[in-house]
């Protein structure tokens, strides 16, 4: 799966509709912390949702039915949680994809 990267919206479908090109893949915040199933996220378009500079070699991914973008905010549900094994090559600029295996589901 690709939860990072410039091209984050092509490389994952959403059944409520297709994402906004500028979502890259991280959430600046979430409606609750930690993230729930059922809860919600905001973030910033491109570079400036401030990815982390390193990630360790497991991860809580937020799995998301729907992203939308009103101006410059960019927000989507919390549909699923899944815990991922990180595959070499993150980078924290949109052209350092960050992908990997789904290990486990959190909920659903």
């Amino acid at each position: 799966m690709t939860f990072w990267g410039a091209q984050w919206a092509s490389k994952n479908s959403l059944s409520g509709g297709g994402a906004p090109a500028s979502f890259k893949g991280f959430a600046n915040s979430t409606s609750t912390t930690p993230a729930e199933c059922g809860g919600a996220w905001t973030s910033d378009p491109g570079n400036s949702s401030g990815p982390p500079a390193a990630i360790p070699e497991f991860i809580t991914v937020i799995v998301s039915s729907s992203v939308t973008k009103n101006g410059s905010v960019l927000s989507g549900n919390n549909r699923k949680l899944v815990i991922v094994k990180i595959d070499p090559g993150y980078g924290p600029s949109p052209g350092g994809a960050g992908t990997g295996t789904v290990y486990s589901i959190v909920c659903q």
